[in-house]
């Protein structure tokens, strides 16, 4: 598959962004955030094949659109800019792309995504995750044609105003914009750098060891819903388990991953080790502070739970105890926070547990997040909703989890280091209870 870049601009705002708008400060919590993009493609089918001037009108439609809603979500337009803790509004503009894709749209949706992982998708997005040259950029969008005129969006948003519930308005955001105009669209709200005003701490983000010696390489494991059926009735059928409630099909894959990555630890050095699993953990609607349902900015602390091999039973459902034991914990704290200083504080206490942890080399990190439930399948231009939804290649150790398109199933994308995805994938268990869609 060949992809061929026609045109590269910044889009601007339709509409000048106001002088009193020009500097958006961002939280504490946005402070937290790691410099990283959250990138993401909308696959799109053409339903039949188009004329070459219905394929002009949906390209031009698309950008007009853009170009529209970025003066409700202005911020997307500037650039970050780090010493200030800000997001400069100046309406530079957002990285857009133009691309054709020599090939037919339903051969690349029929071809084995978990093989085309490294090579394929990530030639859809307008660049690669870890851009040191693009560090300031805030949005980046890559509009890719198929020969049929079916249309992959690649999306490319800085986690450092963004975490997935704002990716996913966004885009709601523009698809309403394209499909119907945009007074349909709804303002978010930048008052989260009011609410959690940003402090004079040490900068933390989610931390990545250095490379061994060996690539990254990504690749995505399906469970479809009677897999995560199977796993939860596993863990309700252990009567001597640690597990207090019904876990959630996130907590039954997270713990299941986890498990087989201790396992891969295990074999590659020879003997068990701790490990401490991260899960970021969406608190919108989780606190008694006034936090707007359209808030823009990071919304997300850490949960973490460890695995203590001189104390902790590795059976599954234990795993899945350790995980449901932890997001119980801090939910309740969620609940009951007073006051943004204290969930601040809750917050990156979490953060610098995580950094320690990373200093001591005898302790495994497993890195996981999660936008399941997030109808990203509801996304629609006016052409019909996504045939598919895909992450992209990442240069780090993390593990994301996404719907499957009919909503019961979980697909994990898995970035390990080469050798430990090689272990990892031919892991028995994960063999047994994942599936190529």
């Amino acid at each position: 598959m060949e992809v061929r870049v026609m045109s590269r601009k910044l889009l601007k705002p339709s509409v000048p962004t106001p002088n009193h708008l020009k500097t958006l400060k961002l939280s504490c919590i946005d402070q937290l955030a790691p410099s990283a993009f959250g990138s993401f493609i909308f696959y799109y089918p053409s339903n039949g094949d188009l004329t070459i001037s219905e394929k002009e009108a949906r390209l031009e439609k698309l950008e007009k659109s853009l170009s529209e809603t970025l003066t409700r979500f202005y911020p997307l337009a500037g650039r970050y800019i780090e010493d200030r803790d800000s997001i400069d509004c100046n309406d530079e503009g957002a990285e857009y792309l133009n691309a054709r894709v020599d090939g037919q749209f339903a051969r690349f949706l029929e071809q084995n995504c978990d093989q085309a992982v490294d090579q394929q998708l990530n030639c859809l997005i307008p660049f690669e995750n870890e851009a040191l040259e693009f560090s300031q950029m805030v949005l980046a969008v890559q509009v890719n044609m198929f020969d049929c005129g079916g249309l992959a969006i690649g999306v490319c948003l800085s986690h450092k105003v963004a975490d997935g519930f704002v990716i996913f308005s966004f885009m709601q955001g523009w698809a309403m914009a394209c499909k119907v105009g945009l007074e349909e669209v709804v303002c978010p709200s930048f008052d989260m750098g009011i609410l959690f005003s940003a402090r004079d701490v040490d900068k933390f983000s989610i931390p990545v060891r250095e490379d061994k010696g060996m690539k990254p390489i990504t690749k995505r494991f399906v469970f479809n819903g009677d897999a995560i059926s199977k796993l939860k009735a596993k863990v309700m059928a252990s009567s001597g388990s640690a597990v207090k409630r019904h876990p959630s099909r996130v907590e039954v894959v997270t713990a299941f991953i986890w498990k087989a990555r201790i396992r891969v630890s295990q074999a590659k050095h020879g003997h068990s080790r701790p490990s401490l699993l991260t899960l970021s953990y969406n608190f919108r609607e989780k606190t008694s502070l006034h936090i707007p349902d359209n808030a823009f900015g990071n919304v997300f602390k850490l949960v973490l739970a460890k695995y203590k091999p001189t104390e902790t039973k590795f059976e599954f459902p234990d795993l899945v105890g350790l995980i449901g034991d932890a997001i119980s914990k801090t939910t309740a704290e969620c609940s009951k926070t007073k006051n943004p200083d204290d969930l601040f504080s809750s917050a990156i206490n979490s953060m610098r547990e995580l950094h320690e942890s990373l200093e001591k080399m005898e302790t495994d990190i497993c890195v996981f997040t999660s936008v399941c439930r997030f109808p990203y399948y509801e996304i629609d231009f006016g052409w019909g909703k996504p045939a598919w939804v895909s992450s992209v290649h990442k240069p780090s150790d993390i593990v994301l989890m996404m719907d499957t398109k009919c909503g019961t199933g979980i697909e994990a994308w898995a970035t390990f280091e080469e050798q430990e995805m090689l272990l990892f994938q031919q892991d028995h268990d994960i063999m047994s209870y994942t599936s190529k869609l």
